[in-house]
């Protein structure tokens, strides 16, 4: 059955439109009217209201339908005109669509946005987006590693209280869509809100400090990734001391024979090309570094990875005296 519906006015297309990306991307959209390319076939702007804009730095067309009884075969075939005339991904922008319609307009690979509901942009790599009011997403039993780390910075730096993707991206490194996504994952375990200060979304966690980290223990997984054995004599990087060497420069465990130290998961290949680093057995290395989740410089200023993640690490070691030591690094914190 086709569908039928009448837009109110342009404005409320693109409102919609632009609110429904916002939450969705976690990053500023704006659309704006579009004049009629040359050899663009007139009778499209009396089925659809045109306006372009950007996400991710690639430029999209949107062709919001007005009174729409055409088929997906039809919309297939106008925004293949629009893509030949203009040189954008083109998206069908509509207030509703069937099951049967959607499923048979991502058979033909067109781009589609139902704001509120549903996302369908393929060239931006994005995936269909749907809101079911009557089923609730279970919540996560671990945080993901952008949402820890996010949990991190709130807890060893309080005084900058960062609350919204754009300034939380600016202290990571990650994008403010990652952070948006992060934010997802606080709310859906129960440990904050989110709400929108004017046209930004904005996180509040709903305790502070030692009450906050508690609430929070049980989702909280180690960032090492991978041990890696490092043959050269010399470590001769910016990295923070991690593993045993973090944990016996901050308690009063003893110092182990090699150093520890740590970097991000993604910058381990470049760190071996800048600096040769090569690899050997456990038996002959002269150092270990660990790959992270998330970047341990970022919540460090210091010497050390910092002490939270430590303690993720080393909580559960089957070595007492680390899962002691590790403990102890929660005391010397001042939440």
């Amino acid at each position: 059955m086709l569908e039928k519906w009448h837009v109110t006015t342009e404005r409320s297309i693109t409102d919609g439109l632009e609110r429904y990306l916002e939450d969705t991307l976690h990053e500023r959209a704006r659309t704006y009217p579009f004049e009629q390319a040359p050899g663009l076939p007139s009778f499209l702007s009396r089925m659809y209201s045109l306006h372009e804009g950007q996400i991710a730095r690639r430029r999209l067309m949107f062709l919001a339908a007005k009174d729409n009884t055409a088929t997906p075969s039809n919309i297939a075939k106008h925004v293949a005109l629009v893509r030949h005339s203009v040189d954008a991904i083109v998206v069908f922008v509509a207030p509703s669509l069937s099951a049967y319609n959607r499923s048979r307009l991502i058979k033909r690979g067109v781009p589609f946005v139902v704001p509120g509901r549903q996302l369908y942009i393929p060239d931006l790599a994005m995936d269909l987006r749907e809101q079911f009011h009557t089923y609730k997403e279970p919540r996560p039993n671990a945080l993901s590693p952008a949402a820890q780390a996010v949990l991190f910075l709130h807890l060893l730096r309080p005084d900058q209280a960062a609350t919204s993707p754009s300034l939380i991206a600016t202290q990571l490194r990650y994008s403010a869509m990652s952070i948006g996504r992060a934010f997802d994952y606080l709310v859906d375990t129960g440990l904050a809100h989110a709400g929108r200060h004017g046209k930004e979304r904005h996180i509040r966690f709903k305790t502070e400090g030692r009450q906050l980290f508690d609430a929070a223990n049980d989702l909280l997984r180690s960032p090492v990734r991978t041990r890696k054995y490092v043959l050269n004599d010399h470590v001769a990087t910016p990295l923070k001391h991690a593993g045993e060497s973090a944990l016996s420069d901050l308690t009063d465990l003893s110092p182990p024979p090699r150093d520890t130290f740590a970097v991000a998961a993604s910058d381990w290949k470049a760190l071996t090309q800048t600096y040769e680093l090569v690899e050997t057995d456990p038996e002959q290395a002269a150092h270990i570094v660990e790959t992270w989740a998330y970047d341990p410089a970022d919540l460090s200023d210091g010497r050390t990875v910092d002490p939270l993640s430590l303690y993720t690490q080393f909580r559960n070691h089957r070595d007492e005296r680390f899962s002691m030591a590790a403990e102890r690094l929660l005391e010397r914190i001042e939440w």
